[in-house]
Parts: C-alpha cells; sequence; structure tokens
C-alpha cells in the first residue's frame, strides 16, 4: 500500500518573538502520523497570508521567503518519489530526516523514535531498559549507524559491557535482548536487510536464574511467629509478603488495589482488577486467609470503593524489613517481596494444581512462561524413589 503524505507552512502565533515576528514551521503528514518541524525561519504576522499558509506575495519583503518555503515542500516530493522508486519504507522518521536537512535516518534516531511508540503499550520498567541500553550504546560509540552494527560490533560491544561496565552474563543478556529486538524492528521496515544476531554471528546467552520461593511449611511457619511489640513495620511486611504468597499480585498492584477490585458477592470472594505490568484484567479468588489480611486493614463497603486496601510502603524498605522477617521466622533464606508471587506458583504446582490454572492465575500470556515453576521440587526426587524402592520388596 503506497503511504500517503502532506506538507503545508505554519505561522505560530503562539510563540512569538521579542522582534514581534512568528516561528514558521511545517506541518507533516505521513499516513495517519502528523508531526510539526521548526523550518527555522520566522515572520511578521501582518505578511503572512492566513488561507494560503504562506508568507504574502504581495510583500516584496516576504517574496523570497515564500520561494524558499516552496522549494522545501517540493523537493520533499521528489526525495520520497525517489525513495518509493528504490523500494525503500517511506515513514514519517524518514520525512522528518529530509527537513532536518538530512536525508537518511541515524540508527539512534530509528531507536528513539521506535521506543516512543512503544510507550503506550510497553510497562514503564521495559521502556526504561530501553532508554538505558541506548545511553550505553552511546557511550560505547556516539555516532553508531545501522552500516556499523555488524557481528563484529555486536561482540566488541559486549566485551565492552563486561570490561568496561562490569556486566555479568545475564548483565549483559538483557542488554543484547534490548539490541536485537530494536534491529529486528529495523529490518521489517527496511532500514538493513538482516538481523546480526540471526546470521550466527553472536548468540545471546544467559546464566539459568533460580527462583527462590518458601515451601507450604515455611509459609506457616512465617504465619505463626510472634512479631515483637513496637515492630508496626514488620507486622505490615508480613501481612503483606503473606498477601502476595496467597493471591500471587506483584508489589506494584498489592500498593494500588482499591476497595473496588475486591467483589464479595455470590459467595465467591474475589479480586478483579487490571495488572499494572501487562495492562490485561485478571481474577483472582480469594482464600480465606487473603481475605482476612484485607479486612483488617478496610472495611469493604460502597461508600469507599476508591480507597487503597492496604497502607503504603516503599518496595525497597519491605525488603530490607524481610530479611529480620526471615529471621525472625528462622528462614535461612535471601527473600524479597517478588519471592512471595514465586512461592504462590511453586506452592500450587506442589499441592497438584492444573499448570493450566497457575498459569491463569499468574496472568501469564503463555505456558512458557507458568512452566519454570513446574520443576521438580527436590524433596519430591528423594519421595519418588523412596516410593520406587518400595516397590522392590
Amino acid at each position: 500500500m503506497k503511504m500517503t503524505y502532506s506538507v503545508r507552512a505554519w505561522m505560530r502565533t503562539d510563540k512569538l518573538k521579542l522582534d514581534g515576528t512568528c516561528p514558521i514551521y511545517y506541518v507533516l503528514r505521513v499516513g495517519p502520523a502528523t508531526t510539526k518541524i521548526p523550518s527555522g525561519k520566522s515572520i511578521n504576522p501582518k505578511e503572512w497570508d492566513e488561507k494560503a499558509n504562506m508568507p504574502k506575495t504581495s510583500v516584496k519583503s516576504a517574496q523570497m521567503l515564500a520561494a524558499h518555503l516552496k522549494q522545501k515542500m517540493s523537493g520533499l516530493d521528489k526525495f520520497i518519489l525517489t525513495k518509493e522508486s528504490l523500494g525503500k519504507p517511506v515513514t514519517l522518521l524518514v520525512a522528518k530526516a529530509y527537513f532536518k536537512g538530512g536525508c537518511e535516518v541515524s540508527f539512534y534516531q530509528f531507536w528513539e523514535t521506535q521506543v516512543d511508540q512503544w510507550r503506550i503499550d510497553y510497562a514503564p520498567a521495559t521502556i526504561k531498559s530501553y532508554d538505558s541500553v541506548l545511553r550505553i550504546l552511546k557511550e560505547y560509540n556516539k555516532r553508531l549507524d545501522f552500516g556499523d552494527i555488524t557481528s563484529l560490533m555486536i561482540r566488541q560491544f559486549d566485551q565492552f559491557l563486561s570490561i568496561k561496565r562490569g556486566n555479568a552474563v545475564n548483565g549483559r543478556s538483557v542488554k543484547h535482548k534490548c539490541l536485537k529486538s530494536i534491529l529486528s524492528q529495523a529490518v521489517i521496515v527496511g532500514y538493513i536487510e538482516k538481523n546480526p544476531y540471526s546470521n550466527g554471528g553472536f548468540k545471546v546467552r544467559s546464566t539459568p536464574g533460580q527462583r527462590k520461593f518458601l515451601s507450604i511449611d515455611e509459609v506457616n511457619q512465617l504465619r505463626n511467629i510472634e512479631i515483637p511489640a513496637g515492630r508496626q513495620l514488620l507486622w505490615l511486611t508480613r501481612n503483606l509478603f503473606l498477601f502476595s504468597c496467597f493471591t500471587g499480585l506483584r508489589f506494584s498492584d498489592v500498593m494500588r488495589l482499591k476497595v473496588e477490585h475486591v467483589k464479595l458477592d455470590k459467595d465467591q470472594p474475589r479480586l478483579e482488577f487490571v495488572v499494572k505490568k501487562t495492562d490485561r484484567p485478571l481474577i483472582i479468588p480469594l482464600s480465606k486467609e487473603a481475605l482476612l489480611l484485607i479486612e483488617h486493614y478496610t472495611k469493604i463497603t460502597s461508600k469507599n470503593l476508591t480507597k487503597l486496601v492496604f497502607p503504603a510502603i516503599a518496595n525497597p524498605t519491605i525488603n530490607r524489613e524481610l530479611k529480620d522477617l526471615m529471621e525472625e521466622a528462622g528462614i535461612h533464606k535471601s527473600i524479597s517481596f517478588h519471592c512471595a508471587r514465586h512461592t504462590f506458583a511453586s506452592n500450587h504446582i506442589e499441592v497438584g494444581t492444573s499448570i493450566t490454572h497457575v498459569k491463569d492465575l499468574l496472568g501469564h500470556t503463555n505456558l512458557a512462561q507458568t512452566q519454570l515453576y513446574a520443576k521438580s521440587i527436590e524433596s519430591d526426587l528423594f519421595t519418588s524413589m523412596v516410593k520406587l524402592t518400595s516397590m522392590y520388596h
């Protein structure tokens, strides 16, 4: 499908300069996308023809400016026709580059524009990763362009990450995944023919991580400890962590949980809300233990629907308190709040909950994400071996 485009001049009366002139912008539309680009020129409002969107040709001092603007805009036609004849995609970014004095789009320009498009749909943490990798790439090479990105360059970038920045394997893996993803988009729109990562020249590696969690016995151990008097923060930490163990909610969703998300009708208490990370709706049945924790902090009525269920606490604070909490409970594990979500999933797997149900409870989009929790628990291996051995006698 041929891309439609248009361009017109526009005098910005909202940006009146001290000398009484107004700047002139190009209003550029390519397909459904529109942007405004400064021309670097300005004009006295009296010399501007609002109907024609051009300087008045009847005013001698404005005639040369009108000719300049027309020449620049007509040059866009030639530029786009040339691109189309070569089979190159015409995007808003390409057209913007023409008005900014260049006919080619740099790799960093493409990266910034692509990430800007993703900001609507991607989680803030994901966008932050892409922004971070772009800053690191500029540190590695200030003028990196499409033609510079080869398998050799990627290997050298990996060495830079390892030696200069001290990134371990998994840290480098995250950065390579961002770069690989951007390059895949560049292939789609025709800026490069092939992703250098896909030709076997460099393979993104990572070491398997350990998903730490509490066993069912350890969760009960945590429930039954006595919190020392005066340790209100520790008490809150224990309750919030247990709530996540019972529901599988991430810290961000626990903190933004409101009364309106708690449904008590039809004898099926549950949570109904939109997950912050994925922006997808999720329904989680509430166990008796989880419901008691909610009712401990908030009364569920129709009069306070917008009230937050739990008191606010910062993630770093709760993770610091968790260290003390584990010591009080006699649990010798280094646990962060997110481990409660792992606990929820692993405990369900341990009691035989269908992995498909666990997937839905966690809000995962595909089963592969959930299968990470379905690995055998070490104690089960020994139990299974004992059972088999007993059958031989």
